[in-house]
């Protein structure tokens, strides 16, 4: 009797395990929508001031700044409006990231001035609730929407250690540009197989050999990239390094900001599933 009663409790703890991340991923679309809704409602400013996280960040003049500060100095100005199509969570719940199609026009009557792709990391709050920890953008022309994707770990991580998790993945980040400079094969190895690339002027390119053919004519060795923040999730199966641009390129001075969302596919194997650029 105790053991089919323990066989339960195992079963229900999986089932459990297995449910969370799903319905962890719809809480995080639904705040996305009503994000999207209150800049509708209201306006955009007020949008963010709400639903960013005390700590969350927006990418301005090249640099990561608090987006609570940036925005409280924002007037409302025209319309931003925007829809997920993509959307990944951690297998503990708490982490994720959400990619979509935005557009700004002058009001709800007029053609969008400008189109590009969204990607906002969201965290799970101690309230329960959900919160941007960062949020950057690209412009390109205008990309159909999309039946929602989404997304979710496949391994499982033994080890919960989210402070060892953090600095190992910022070395990786770190290592994977170093090399870059230099190696025949460079981004390969790194980008997992369902990797989302997202640079200006470009639709968001997406599998890993689509990739690595834009990363080898485009990627430009003399950039310096700088990371300035890793978060990871609770289960260290999902983490995200953001940063700086600096450097030179075809002699012109160059300053941005990237994004890359890391996943573990086995035991300290991380890929890159989403990869920003967005250059001032």
């Amino acid at each position: 009797m105790r053991f089919t009663f323990f066989i339960c409790l195992l079963l229900t703890a999986f089932r459990f395990q297995d449910a969370l991340p799903k319905e962890a991923i719809a809480q995080m679309i639904a705040t996305e929508k009503a994000f999207a809704k209150m800049a509708l409602d209201k306006n955009t400013p007020a949008a963010f001031l709400y639903f960013l996280a005390p700590d969350g960040v927006v990418f301005d003049k090249g640099m990561p700044q608090n987006g609570l500060e940036i925005w409280k100095n924002k007037k409302p100005q025209g319309l931003l409006q925007w829809q997920p199509i993509y959307a990944g969570m951690a297998l503990s719940g708490d982490l994720g990231y959400s990619i979509g199609n935005w557009q700004a026009s002058a009001n709800a009557q007029t053609t969008a001035s400008a189109t590009g792709t969204f990607v906002t990391l969201w965290q799970k709050q101690n309230t329960g609730d959900w919160r941007v920890r960062a949020d950057i953008g690209v412009a390109h022309k205008a990309n159909p929407n999309q039946v929602l994707k989404e997304r979710f770990s496949a391994f499982k991580p033994s080890s919960n250690s989210v402070i060892q998790a953090e600095r190992f993945v910022f070395m990786k980040d770190f290592y994977y540009w170093k090399n870059a400079q230099t190696s025949l094969n460079p981004h390969e190895p790194h980008l997992a197989e369902n990797v989302l690339l997202i640079r200006d002027n470009n639709i968001p390119i997406e599998g890993k050999a689509n990739a690595v053919a834009f990363l080898q004519k485009n990627y430009q060795k003399k950039l310096i990239y700088t990371g300035l923040k890793t978060i990871v999730s609770q289960a260290t199966d999902l983490a995200c390094v953001y940063g700086s641009i600096s450097g030179k390129a075809q002699d012109k001075d160059i300053k941005g900001s990237f994004l890359r969302v890391w996943q573990q596919e086995s035991k300290n194997t991380w890929k890159i599933v989403v990869d920003v650029e967005t250059i001032q």
